[in-house]
């Protein structure tokens, strides 16, 4: 019987270790016209990361209620820290070594086009302490064409977590400036696409954060799969709330500064 993860993949939990979860079923991955169950061994989920994702989780949560700069570094700087730990402890090669695994194993098509069960990211979200996230981005579809996916999945293949983590940051750190002018002068400015002063500008920079949200959402949904995987799997399951939270942080930004709306 076929394994595959196939076009839908339902996340288990990502809080590993936690005794209010010790008992609930960890994950099942659906096959199109059957369905198997995989169970994610939690046992091991490193208490560090754990840690960062948390405040991640904190970080999202003050910048839903308010949008200050401090709160966007303040996840950037999270990210960086994941980067450093992910490389001083070998994890940044493990995770490379696991997605390898995850696509031999299940595919490279039916990773690229796997999708999470969005009510029990829902949950595991809250479990990390993720408050209120927006609905917009949670129920959002993944507009990425095969070649958008492919590229994304070989980059973090190639060059590792450590690298899309920085990169990640980067950006944020640059929105935050933003976020400290507009609160310097004293009230939230929109954006306007069509000042012939700022357009090239805001056009390369919206087009970036959109960028991103993409990619956030597409490496969540590896990094979900790939946390089914016996054994290796364990290091993948805070990564995959990392993302999803991740998903969420570009998804304010660009609705922010692009849509003319708030968060």
């Amino acid at each position: 019987m076929e394994t595959g993860i196939g076009r839908r993949m339902f996340v288990g939990s990502v809080v590993a270790g936690l005794p209010l979860l010790a008992s609930s079923t960890a994950g099942a991955v659906r096959l199109a016209g059957q369905a198997t169950h995989n169970h994610l061994n939690t046992a091991g989920t490193d208490p560090v990361i754990d840690h960062i994702v948390r405040q991640m989780a904190a970080a999202h949560n003050a910048l839903r209620r308010e949008r200050k700069g401090e709160f966007a570094r303040a996840f950037a700087a999270q990210l960086k820290s994941l980067a450093v730990y992910a490389r001083a402890t070998g994890l940044d090669a493990r995770v490379k070594s696991g997605l390898a695994t995850l696509v031999e194993r299940e595919g490279r098509d039916n990773v690229l086009y796997a999708e999470i069960d969005r009510n029990r990211m829902r949950g595991e979200l809250k479990a990390y302490g993720v408050q209120s996230p927006d609905e917009r981005v949670l129920n959002a579809q993944l507009e990425l064409d095969y070649a958008g996916r492919r590229a994304i999945v070989d980059a973090v293949m190639t060059a590792g977590p450590a690298a899309n983590w920085e990169k990640l940051a980067a950006m944020l750190e640059l929105s935050a400036q933003g976020l400290d002018r507009r609160q310097n002068q004293g009230s939230v400015l929109r954006v306007s696409l069509q000042d012939p002063n700022d357009a090239e500008y805001w056009k390369a920079y919206c087009e970036t954060l959109l960028e991103y949200l993409k990619e956030t959402q597409l490496l969540a949904t590896l990094h979900c799969a790939a946390a089914l995987i016996p054994v290796v799997g364990v290091a993948f399951a805070p990564l995959c709330a990392a993302y999803q939270i991740a998903s969420l942080i570009y998804g304010m930004m660009y609705a922010g500064d692009c849509l003319n709306a708030r968060f």
